[in-house]
């Protein structure tokens, strides 16, 4: 536990999303914007302090209302990876984040939920907190981890 503590700002930082293409945007009519694009993603897993990483395409899906009963935005945000930890143990992550919102803004923090299930007997664990997605004019152009709680053992 002291070790958790010791290393929660280097575990923070530890999760990266780094978003390494351009974004591609398909807008409707109704004003959704269903964009992709490749992040990298790596925690340090707390079962074994092995850092596990990955790199994969991220879905975000936003949703913008400025009729009817005010403004309205929704935003999906989700990552399905295969990647591996420092050891070369495989690893299947999914996160995802999901937030509705009675404003139009610049950025929205979104609370998100991930899993990082160990392959082959590499120990799983789950991660929580808030990531950031930006959005410039109507379209989405980038996001981030923008709070993690401590990761927890899940065998």
């Amino acid at each position: 536990m002291s070790s958790t503590k010791r290393y929660l700002p280097i575990l923070a930082i530890g999760v990266v999303f780094v978003l390494s293409s351009t974004l591609t945007a398909q807008t409707d009519t109704s004003q959704t914007d269903k964009q992709g694009f490749v992040s990298t993603i790596g925690f340090t897993n707390p079962c074994n302090q092995a850092v596990v990483q990955a790199s994969a395409p991220t879905k975000i899906d936003y949703h913008e209302n400025s009729t009817g009963e005010g403004p309205h935005a929704n935003i999906h945000f989700q990552i399905e990876a295969n990647g591996q930890d420092s050891a070369g143990n495989p690893y299947r992550i999914s996160l995802e984040a999901n937030g509705q919102y009675d404003a139009i803004a610049d950025w929205y923090d979104l609370p998100f939920h991930s899993v990082w299930a160990g392959q082959q007997g590499a120990p799983s664990f789950s991660l929580n907190g808030m990531m950031r997605v930006f959005v410039k004019n109507g379209e989405l152009n980038g996001s981030s981890a923008s709070a993690v709680d401590p990761a927890s053992c899940m065998n």
